[in-house]
């Protein structure tokens, strides 16, 4: 098995995932969850919230692609939120606790870089072509600008664009179309793995786990802690 050095000097294009991968939610959803949930006598711990968070991603799934319109997003966003309150056992408070969440999540919420995305897409991009695939609206160029990662990147793609959402191997096939390149010549490095290791895998791209929190130790893939690793030597190969 090759390590995640070596993954990296023998392709022609390294592709990044967006949310969770090169950007974080600042502050993040926890804490406006918890700082919206005060005013009603709660008091959450983040890492509670946090955990509710991971459990209803693999039952709620977002689609950037098909939220678009205000109806759409008003009904993910319930659902979203509904089962948020379901998994934290406090569902009776949900017709409270909505409209505070979309006005916090609104005021505050914003996207900014991970301190290890600019370098380490300046290293990368330094030997091969860079670029980004996310499943997000049509907005995905101006949050990357934002984000002061745009300039850094090649082709910077959002799953509405392309008419498909990750998993899905027609997402991936259409930005592989857009690049020019054959599925074996590219990495693809996300956080999900569902979404970008088996997604990746299955559209026959080679994945690498970014698993900043070590939640995945036993991954069946490439796995890294930090997106500088891309950029050094190491040891890590399969299950890290």
């Amino acid at each position: 098995m090759l390590t995640v050095a070596a993954t990296i000097a023998n392709c022609r294009a390294v592709v990044f995932d967006c949310a969770g991968t090169l950007l974080r939610l600042d502050p993040s959803p926890e804490q406006i969850f918890q700082d919206a949930a005060r005013p009603l006598g709660l008091d959450i711990a983040l890492a509670e919230i946090a955990h509710a968070y991971e459990i209803v991603a693999f039952a709620v799934k977002m689609k950037s692609s098909e939220l678009t319109t205000k109806a759409r997003k008003d009904a993910f966003y319930a659902e979203l939120n509904r089962a948020l309150c379901a998994v934290l056992g406090i569902d009776s408070l949900f017709d409270r606790l909505h409209p505070l969440l979309l006005s916090r999540f609104a005021a505050r919420r914003r996207w900014v870089a991970f301190d290890d995305a600019a370098p380490a897409l300046s290293t990368v991009g330094a030997h091969v072509a860079v670029h980004a695939l996310a499943n997000w609206d049509r907005h995905l160029d101006d949050v990357l600008v934002r984000a002061g990662l745009r300039h850094l990147l090649g082709d910077a793609a959002a799953s509405e664009a392309l008419g498909a959402e990750k998993p899905a191997r027609a997402c991936f096939d259409a930005f592989l179309e857009r690049i020019a390149l054959d599925a074996g010549q590219v990495v693809y490095v996300g956080n999900e793995y569902v979404a970008d290791v088996i997604g990746a895998r299955n559209a026959g791209l080679t994945p690498i786990l970014i698993d900043r929190g070590n939640r995945l130790p036993h991954a069946d893939c490439l796995r890294v802690q930090s997106l500088l690793d891309l950029t050094r030597p190491t040891d890590v190969q399969l299950g890290g």
